[in-house]
């Protein structure tokens, strides 16, 4: 009977006895090399196979040799490996304060993370401890039409490539805020915090409505597309209802209004404040920038008290004769007070913002920022660059503003620029004491929720209407 043969080669055929032997070779050759170098890495394989292997001498006894610090940085899984991990003792860091005894570990990918996400409605801690502080039951985080996208070419926009952009996660991580590390009975993760070292990206937030329709997000409110301040202005959009956290949000505007002052003297005035491109009223493109730092649990409204408005162009009745040329003369500047719901702005942009993070704590605590320093102070348009005066405590600590019991998002860097409201805003009538006060940063004009003009991007394919 003839045996089966296995083909190796074009050539010869070999029997299954001839290859038993010629693999029994191969071991018995291989069970030969105790140790080897690949790629300038040392690996024993003594240690790692079981067939007996001749007499060795000197270290090769050992088994697996112990690697230099140059020899392990040439190894995957070390230094600038994907995978990265931290530890920041309580209180270690410059600007150390009650809120930051605790110790920190940071797990996190040396890598980019691109993504474009749309969300119908957000909710994040709803109800709990936080009702007390809100008045009644309310969520830290609440946010209609949420969009995460990419950014335009300026920085001032969400991208116009809407699904086609991302949202920019750079060394994304996940720390814990770990209290009482040294105790076995009384240690506990008291917060969890998912962040990046850097974002680069924009958020669109809700919808907006254009006719006389009751606003399906906020029953009982109706949109009024005349208006220009006030709840009309209100009840034709939807978005933030409540946000829970820090933001320091640079502002630009470029605006027409009219008043009535002291009941008789209609005026119509141009005018801007921050840092406007071109084309936007008539301000300099390169105004100083305006920073609002604002902060706290479950707001709903953004106040930019002390504005600095630039007064371009101000028309006085046809018969007050002159008067233009005295008043333009006089005043060139004044300030305001903006008091804006969240639910009016439908979009926001970090463009590559440091520390931004969301988190969830059981109890106040100041996570520390990514870099463990205070913010650099040579980022142009930042609050933190002394070159604009508007430094606060936080730009000298290496820790963020206190995270308050909940949930909590952290935006420095945040922008809301190029603002162009497309309607003269109507402040109503103006009493001259108010009118004085404009003069000074402690100016007691309010404008009540102006109709801002901002619209929410679309990042839908097709015809979807949020995908």
């Amino acid at each position: 009977m003839h045996r089966p043969r296995a083909a190796l080669s074009g050539k010869r055929m070999y029997s299954v006895s001839e290859i038993r032997r010629l693999a029994c070779a191969v071991l018995l050759l291989c069970a030969t090399v105790v140790h080897a170098r690949v790629d300038d890495a040392e690996l024993d394989l003594a240690s790692l196979t079981p067939m007996p292997v001749p007499a060795v001498t000197g270290q090769d006894r050992l088994g697996l040799r112990p690697m230099n610090d140059d020899d392990l940085r040439a190894v995957h899984g070390q230094d600038g490996s994907l995978f990265v991990a931290d530890t920041i003792q309580p209180n270690e860091l410059v600007g150390a304060n009650a809120y930051s005894n605790f110790t920190f570990k940071r797990m996190g990918l040396d890598a980019r993370l691109d993504v474009n996400l749309n969300i119908g409605k957000v909710q994040l801690g709803c109800g709990g401890i936080n009702d007390a502080l809100s008045g009644g039951p309310a969520c830290d985080i609440d946010i209609d039409y949420l969009s995460l996208m990419g950014i335009n070419a300026t920085g001032d926009r969400p991208s116009p490539l809407g699904p086609d952009s991302d949202f920019s996660f750079i060394r994304p991580y996940i720390e814990l805020a770990i209290k009482n590390e040294n105790s076995r009975t009384l240690r506990e993760v008291a917060g969890i915090k998912v962040g990046a070292q850097r974002v680069n990206g924009a958020l669109s937030m809700g919808r907006q409505y254009n006719t006389n329709t009751s606003n399906l997000e906020n029953p009982g409110e109706t949109c009024n597309p005349a208006a220009t301040v006030g709840a009309g202005v209100l009840g034709c959009n939807s978005g933030v209802n409540s946000i829970s956290g820090f933001l320091s949000l640079e502002m630009s505007a470029g605006f027409n209004a009219r008043a009535n002052i002291a009941g008789f003297i209609n005026t119509n005035l141009e005018g801007c404040f921050g840092r406007l491109s071109p084309g936007f009223g008539r301000c300099n493109s390169n105004t100083t920038p305006f920073f609002v730092d604002a902060g706290g649990t479950r707001l709903d409204v953004l106040h930019a008290a002390a504005a600095r408005l630039e007064v371009s162009n101000i028309d006085t009745p046809w018969w007050c004769f002159g008067c233009d040329l005295i008043v333009n003369a006089i005043i060139s500047e004044g300030y305001g007070q903006l008091v804006i719901d969240t639910r009016l702005l439908h979009y926001l942009t970090v463009p590559n913002t440091e520390n931004f993070f969301f988190s969830f704590q059981r109890e106040p605590i100041a996570y520390p920022n990514y870099g463990k320093a205070p913010p650099p102070s040579n980022i142009p348009f930042d609050a933190c660059n002394p070159a604009y005066g508007q430094r606060t405590a936080r730009c000298n600590s290496a820790y963020a503003p206190v995270a308050n019991t909940g949930w909590w998002l952290n935006a420095p860097g945040a922008k809301l620029l190029n603002i162009a409201p497309p309607d003269r805003i109507n402040v109503g009538t103006v009493d001259l004491g108010t009118v004085i006060s404009l003069l000074g940063p402690s100016g007691r004009l309010v404008i009540d929720n102006p109709k801002l003009g901002m619209t929410p991007s679309d990042n839908c394919y097709g015809a979807a209407q949020f995908c």
